[in-house]
């Protein structure tokens, strides 16, 4: 069986790494939340600024024909 140092030495590791893990669940949460306004942004952009339709090419008239 286990002694009560080994226990709390386990314990301490344990903690260590719940928090390095919640570090880095905080920090992928904001990056989200920045990626999720960017989206936001490009998507009303996009729907103010509809494509604009091209003119048509002006013709050449045919030239006459001379007999």
């Amino acid at each position: 069986m286990a002694t009560a140092g080994q226990i709390q030495y386990r314990m301490g590791l344990a903690k260590k790494k719940y928090a390095k893990l919640n570090k880095e669940l905080l920090a992928m949460k904001k990056k989200m939340k920045g990626l999720e306004a960017q989206l936001k942004k490009a998507k009303a952009v996009k729907k103010v600024k509809p494509k604009a339709k091209k003119k048509a090419k002006a013709r050449r008239k045919p030239a006459k024909k001379t007999r």
